[in-house]
């Protein structure tokens, strides 16, 4: 691990909660705080590339491997019965693994002699996630009345893509066609032993530029201010400073944690900007040890307007979520440099304006608030919980057609709205 001499601003040391397919990381150069940055046009055209794949399931994924084929039972069981020459009990107990999911489930029945109740038990278990579901009901014979209880592990779970490599696809990332995604630095953990490998150094000679981008963002998302990486290739010596601090177990060379892949993938999301310009922002959140992310006296009145959080893991190939928290909706007429949080509204059939991001609904039909009703702490969809990172805008990102200025956000046309809009770009040539 490289440990840099220079100390990095309030700004840079905590807002730049940079990731792949983000942004740069220039801090706005106004505003004194630790959460403020500015996106940089120069780098998005190909960082939001990289967002079409990176965001999907392809460079960060931790995938397991595709289940063996040839198998002609879909589901192998075994099925035992025992008495219980004591109390009479006959329990019979059958066993059976899904060959494709690797879920075993068990199930359990008895009925006392005694009573006539009968009890059945089912119990099942997530390979993929490690997670115990298990089920009890009980009937009274004689009145009929069924008992049901569920109870669900919270045990950490033992997910084996993080101890087996050969379990990884090293062949998903769609930005190299050879060598080593970076999602082997899942196992390896993010740290300089992770790049010294054949693999590695293949996947980044591949395609230098796009890798270097990629690799600049992760470091800079999950290693603190003051650390960093370096990588040689070609006679070029690649600086990745840290900024955030996001994930400090995988930057301590360790597997990287489900809470810790949760934060990372907020900030590939948080940081995406559809038309590649200037925009600070302030991001609110928590991190993988559930602190606040500190703020200055300032900040909420320099960012008064409340625009979405960010959620999901890419790792997991779950992919990135976004969900809205403005005040107001758009009018037809207006549109925002901050789009990423906003449903589709080009009738292009993507769920949000960024896609592959998809957008899940309203940040408050999702998410759990902090006790300050600051920001998000927990957002759920598709009956799976994350950790958010919400983000706050200043007034001038938004625009409205009519205002006499063509802007980056708004269409030629011959109507009045933001992708239609003939009063500032005219009619289209």
């Amino acid at each position: 691990m490289t440990k840099y001499a220079h100390n990095y601003s309030r700004i840079t040391a905590a807002l730049l909660a940079l990731c792949a397919a983000c942004g740069s990381g220039r801090p706005a150069a106004t505003m004194g705080s630790k959460f403020v940055r500015m996106q940089d046009p120069a780098e998005l055209d190909t960082e939001n590339g990289l967002i079409a794949t990176g965001l999907t399931d392809a460079c960060l994924g931790l995938q397991l491997a595709t289940a063996p084929t040839g198998t002609t039972d879909p589901t192998t069981s075994t099925t035992t019965t025992t008495t219980d020459p004591t109390t009479g009990v006959t329990t019979t107990t059958t066993t059976s693994t899904d060959p494709t999911t690797g879920v075993t489930t068990t199930t359990t029945s008895s009925t006392d002699p005694a009573t006539g109740i009968t009890t059945t038990t089912t119990s099942s278990t997530d390979p993929a996630t490690g997670i115990t579901t298990t089920t009890t009901s009980s009937t009274d014979p004689v009145t009929g009345a069924v008992t049901t209880t569920t109870t669900t592990s919270t045990a950490t779970p033992t997910d084996p893509t993080l101890t087996d490599p050969s379990l990884v696809n090293t062949n998903s990332c769609i930005v190299g066609s050879n060598g080593m995604p970076p999602n082997l630095l899942g196992i390896n953990g993010l740290s300089p032993a992770s790049l010294t490998g054949d693999h590695f150094k293949q996947w980044f000679a591949s395609d230098p530029k796009t890798a270097n981008t990629l690799m600049k963002y992760l470091v800079k998302c999950s290693l603190p201010a003051g650390l960093g990486m370096d990588f040689d290739y070609g006679g070029i010596t690649y600086a990745w400073p840290g900024q955030l601090g996001l994930a400090p177990h995988w930057a301590t060379g360790e597997p990287i944690p489900e809470n810790e892949q949760q934060l990372v993938t907020a900030c590939l999301g948080a940081h995406a900007n559809r038309y590649g310009v200037h925009v600070a922002i302030s991001i609110l959140g928590q991190d993988s040890n559930q602190t606040p992310l500190p703020t200055y006296a300032d900040e909420l009145s320099h960012f008064p307007v409340t625009e979405g959080c960010f959620f999901g893991n890419v790792f997991r190939g779950d992919g990135t979520f976004s969900a809205g928290d403005r005040p107001t909706d758009l009018t037809a007429e207006e549109s925002s440099l901050r789009a990423c949080a906003l449903p589709d509204r080009t009738g292009s059939g993507a769920s949000s304006m960024c896609a592959p991001i998809k957008y899940a609904g309203n940040c408050r039909d999702l998410c759990q608030p902090d006790p300050t009703n600051t920001y998000y702490v927990s957002c759920t969809v598709g009956g799976k919980s994350y950790l958010p990172l919400t983000t706050r805008n200043q007034r001038n990102v938004g625009y409205t057609c009519g205002d006499g200025i063509c802007q980056v956000t708004e269409s030629c046309g011959t109507g009045t709205s933001w992708n239609d809009c003939a009063l500032d770009c005219g009619a289209c040539n």
